[in-house]
């Protein structure tokens, strides 16, 4: 009896010690994974702060060569802002790459009415209609004056509704409070679909830059311009920069009736550019979005994406 009684007792001890010694292994494991973990957290978070402050150094580099531009003129065809051109800086170890792109490239949906906030300014009424027919229909193009001026009193064939805003908007999305906007119509997936977001812009001022809009958006502007007229700019623009009216009409095909229509609403410059960053290091990268206004001799910072 006695040694039976030992020989449990001895057994009892054995499963004990292989338990505590599989719990002991299972938290070694645990705590060897969320070391990990917690090196790879540390890790990520060291390297985002760090290409966050490489971003920002370079963003104010990119602010300075921008508020320096003392041309006449903005496009693509200057260095700073080639497509096929990014400027690199390195830090170390560290790469940050860098295109700036100038916008003014459409209309700036901010800006259609004169500074009264409700009369829609003249030169942009064939517009507005033409890209509303050809994105919706008629009937939003008359909502969205009323949803959009200063005012409460409603158009002939719009309304007014207490959740209108009345004022300028942040962002294409706030346009979506109005029942008959549907997402589909806000928002190109591709340079062949033409949207709202292909004619308008957020980001632009009263004046729409020459040099880079698009020649859909040049089509409509003006009943006498077209898309031959608006073909010939797009293929000028090739070769060459415009750098003020003189240079406009002597554009071949290009309507000089519509240059005198447009003068208040055409320029050469851009206020608004986009800056992309991306910062590397080895393997790893993070990328940066920042719109830079530009006035004074200096630029500001409007938002910033990462």
């Amino acid at each position: 009896m006695r040694t039976c009684c030992r020989a449990s007792r001895g057994g009892f001890v054995l499963v004990t010690v292989l338990l505590i010694s599989t719990l002991m292994l299972g938290s070694a494991t645990s705590y060897a994974w969320f070391a990990r973990q917690e090196m790879r957290r540390v890790s990520d978070e060291e390297f985002a702060m760090v290409s966050r402050g490489l971003a920002m150094i370079a963003c104010q580099e990119a602010a300075e060569w921008i508020a320096g531009d003392k041309n006449e003129y903005d496009s693509r065809h200057e260095l700073f802002y080639s497509p096929n051109f990014p400027l690199e800086m390195f830090y170390g170890e560290w790469l940050v790459s860098i295109k700036i792109d100038p916008q003014d490239d459409r209309i700036s949906i901010n800006d259609i009415f004169l500074p009264d906030g409700i009369t829609m300014k003249n030169e942009y009424t064939y517009a507005w209609q033409q890209i509303w027919r050809m994105v919706a229909n008629d009937e939003i193009a008359v909502l969205l004056q009323d949803y959009l001026d200063k005012d409460t009193t409603p158009r002939p064939g719009g309304r007014e509704d207490t959740y209108f805003p009345n004022r300028k908007i942040s962002d294409f999305s706030e346009l979506l409070r109005l029942p008959e906007i549907k997402p589909a119509i806000l928002y190109s997936r591709s340079s062949a679909e033409m949207k709202v977001d292909s004619f308008f812009t957020i980001y632009g001022d009263d004046k729409i830059n020459i040099n880079l809009v698009p020649k859909e958006v040049l089509a409509i502007l003006d009943p006498d311009i077209g898309s031959d007229a608006a073909e010939s700019i797009a293929e000028y623009r090739i070769e060459n920069d415009i750098k003020n009216a003189r240079d406009l009409v002597k554009i071949p095909g290009f309507p000089q009736t519509a240059g005198t229509r447009l003068n208040s609403v055409i320029g050469y410059k851009s206020n608004y550019f986009l800056v992309r960053m991306n910062v590397q290091l080895d393997s790893r990268e993070r990328n940066f979005h920042v719109m830079l206004k530009r006035g004074e001799g200096k630029c500001q910072i409007v938002y910033w994406r990462e």
